[in-house]
């Protein structure tokens, strides 16, 4: 908090729900993209191939929108469906 009370933000709170399945939090910074997003599913989930929807709206991995001109209060839900319908959740390092 600032000295007038005010919360300041450095970082959004994101919940990718994966296959209607499986549900994590991720934090990203206030200048992460789209493209963020895919290399966090990329090295931390193994998923190489899929589609993330955000508001109705599918996000390919060449757009390089912010994430938070998509964000409502810091924070958003980012559906990802990904090609292998088997997909398992892998255990992370992280």
């Amino acid at each position: 908090m600032d000295k007038n009370n005010q919360q300041i933000y450095d970082r959004l709170t994101i919940v990718l729900i994966i296959n209607d399945r499986y549900v994590r939090w991720e934090e990203f910074y206030l200048y992460d993209t789209i493209q963020d997003v895919y290399t966090l599913l990329y090295n931390k989930y193994k998923i190489e191939k899929c589609i993330i929807e955000l508001n109705e709206l599918y996000l390919p991995n060449s757009i390089n929108t912010g994430l938070l001109d998509l964000c409502n209060h810091f924070s958003a839900t980012i559906y990802v469906r990904t090609k292998d319908k088997n997909y398992t959740l892998c255990k992370s390092i992280f």
